[in-house]
């Protein structure tokens, strides 16, 4: 009976002991309080790049004629920009050639129009005055946009970084400091860093209106961006 016993015994004392030694490798919920924050920056920057946008449109009854003409002031009006401004970026755009028919119910096709844009990108903007009245004898000027440009943007991506971490540290330490936490004991476990976020192009502005001459060279006012940037994060307040 004894034997009996003793090997009863063993049996449980084998079965029981790996939910035992289960229990005992089970990880202990991470002391102190965790909480989860967000971060900003925002840097503001003098814009500079320009996009110019020019056009030409004409409307004739002979499909060619009107071709030939927009095409011809398109070479022209581009030429003179390349010689205004060598470093500028230049390229054609948004060709469009539809027909143009006439009222009532007979309607018949009476011409065509044909239209042509140019866009031009530059960081020359001291330059940009008489880059635009270079092209208007020959192009019209729809429409002028500021900018950052890519170079700018991409060196003041570090800047805005170290601002966002440097808020979102900050706000770590108050949360502490209200529950009574030295920033000795903060750990930043996360973070995770937002959609960077730019200002929507500056239109152009003008100081005084454009004289009657299309050559006549406007004045423009650049205009400042703001780029901004957000960081989440999560850090655990120690006892």
């Amino acid at each position: 009976m004894i034997r009996i016993l003793s090997a009863i015994i063993a049996l449980l004392l084998v079965v029981s002991a790996p939910t035992l030694a289960q229990q005992q490798s089970l990880p202990l919920p991470p002391a102190g309080t965790l909480v989860l924050m967000t971060g900003a920056a925002e840097v503001e920057l003098a814009n500079d790049e320009a996009v110019a946008n020019f056009f030409y449109e004409m409307q004739d009854a002979d499909l060619t004629r009107t071709q030939t003409v927009v095409n011809q002031r398109v070479a022209d009006g581009t030429a003179a920009l390349k010689r205004a401004d060598p470093k500028a970026q230049i390229e054609t755009s948004g060709y469009t050639s539809y027909p143009v028919y006439s009222s009532g119910s007979n309607r018949a096709i009476t011409g065509w129009r044909v239209r042509q844009g140019v866009t031009v990108r530059t960081e020359n903007l001291a330059a940009l005055p008489k880059t635009v009245a270079a092209a208007q004898p020959f192009l019209a000027l729809g429409a002028v946009d500021f900018r950052l440009s890519k170079g700018t943007r991409d060196k003041v991506e570090a800047q805005l970084i170290q601002l966002a971490v440097a808020n979102l540290n900050s706000r770590f330490s108050a949360a502490g400091q209200s529950l009574g936490v030295p920033a000795n004991r903060i750990r930043v476990e996360e973070m995770n860093f937002g959609v960077r976020e730019a200002g929507p192009p500056q239109p152009m502005l003008m100081r005084s209106a454009m004289a009657a001459d299309a050559a006549t060279p406007p004045t423009f006012e650049s205009g400042r961006s703001i780029e901004r940037l957000s960081v989440t994060g999560k850090a655990r307040l120690l006892p």
